[in-house]
């Protein structure tokens, strides 16, 4: 399939911008880039993906969300403990339609790859594959895990461990490139941050990815005071939440090569010295952040520091589960790819791309978008879902969790 004509940002540590451009995809990457008129002569059996002029960049990547909690928007919970009684109300089928909706608001702003950190008490044995179903169907990569918490029993804890553990096994028997399983745990206290670490570095071994999910509420008194025996790995662990982490822990984790991951616009501001931060959305919006205020005032390092937020960090830690060369528009890389409505009367070259990217390319509608090769939205239209029945299902699924929480 060839993509073209458009302006190509490749991505990656230093990004390209390819004016008057296209791309080759071959099966499930990307195979070659150069003009229109060129590649077509070369291939002239291939099929057109006509892009009229839009931008073409890679799919983002959100490396921390709850997929499931989608219903609770306008709940106003707040507190872990009212968060812990809306995950055990919901049933198999709100997972599956809150996981399909919230899929879909991602893939409507251009998000191809997500990290799902999952836990619904009254399920726990047939949620996983519900947030697989909803995933395969609307055609993005997902990897996920059943979390263990530190408010758990011994047994609920091992209980959560055994469901990721067997759902990554399924997922690798399938060897389905889109879909992933990972270890998760979610602390609130430092010392849960050692115990359920260790566990869960345990139990993951060798193969499987970790994600922490941070649900720290520290006194200003309170430091990091590590106990050492960590297991050391190739994989690097995922820590959701990061901007809550005291500085000691944040400088061990970067000593150990793991991957951070921040929610909120502003939280870059503050890691930024700390490691390589990735962005993550935790319950809200599944859409990447727009610069802080200070993006705007403040070229420079600020505004390089969000792009790598975006387009970097994330693909280098998805990098592990769907393949490497994520979040990079080059040959060999995998065809995770956006068409993005933004035509500017000003000059889009190298040398103005960041300055674009805050200014409105982030806000431009995302038209079209490929994850592995195959189209999933196709001129503003889902390919694989019809979108008002999932917007009406997770909307009676809502209402049934509203009223089970009274």
């Amino acid at each position: 399939m060839l993509i073209g004509p458009c302006t190509v940002v490749t991505g990656g540590t230093k990004p390209g911008v390819i004016e008057d451009s296209a791309v080759r995809v071959v099966g499930a990457h990307i195979a070659a880039i150069g003009p229109l008129p060129v590649l077509g002569t070369a291939y002239p059996d291939e099929t057109l993906w006509p892009a009229r002029g839009r931008v073409l960049m890679p799919g983002f990547i959100n490396t921390h969300v709850h997929l499931a909690r989608h219903l609770a928007r306008g709940l106003g919970l707040r507190a872990p403990a009212e968060w812990r009684r809306y995950d055990r109300m919901l049933s198999p089928e709100d997972v599956f339609w809150s996981t399909s909706a919230a899929l879909v608001e991602g893939l409507r702003h251009g998000v191809t790859s997500v990290c799902d950190f999952h836990r619904s008490g009254a399920c726990p044995d047939l949620s996983l594959s519900e947030v697989v179903a909803a995933a395969a169907r609307v055609g993005v990569r997902v990897a996920t895990c059943y979390g263990a918490g530190e408010s758990d029993t011994v047994v609920e804890r091992h209980s959560a461990f055994e469901e990721s553990l067997g759902f990554a096994s399924e997922m690798g028997r399938r060897r389905d490139g889109r879909l992933s399983g990972m270890i998760g745990v979610q602390a609130r206290t430092l010392e849960g941050v050692d115990t359920l670490v260790r566990e869960a570095l345990d139990v993951a071994g060798e193969r499987l990815a970790v994600h922490v999910d941070l649900a720290l509420d520290l006194t200003p008194a309170e430091r990091w005071r590590s106990r050492g025996g960590w297991r050391t790995r190739s994989l690097p662990t995922l820590w959701a939440h990061a901007e809550s982490a005291p500085r000691g822990l944040l400088g061990e984790l970067r000593e150990r090569g793991d991957a951070l991951s921040a929610c909120g616009a502003g939280s870059v501001a503050a890691l930024v010295r700390e490691g390589e931060v990735a962005w993550g959305t935790d319950a809200g919006v599944n859409a990447p952040p727009l610069p802080d205020p200070i993006h705007n005032l403040a070229f420079g390092a600020p505004a390089a520091a969000h792009y790598q937020r975006l387009f970097v960090n994330g693909a280098r830690w998805a990098g592990g589960h769907f393949g490497e060369g994520l979040g990079v528009i080059a040959p060999g890389s995998p065809a995770d790819l956006l068409l993005v409505d933004y035509q500017p009367a000003t000059e889009f070259t190298e040398r103005t791309f960041l300055d674009h990217l805050w200014s409105g390319m982030l806000r431009a509608p995302v038209s079209g978008a490929m994850v592995g090769g195959d189209i999933v939205l196709d001129n503003g239209t889902l390919v694989n879902v019809d979108e008002r029945e999932v917007a009406a299902r997770a909307k009676e699924c809502a209402k049934r969790v509203w009223d089970r929480l009274g």
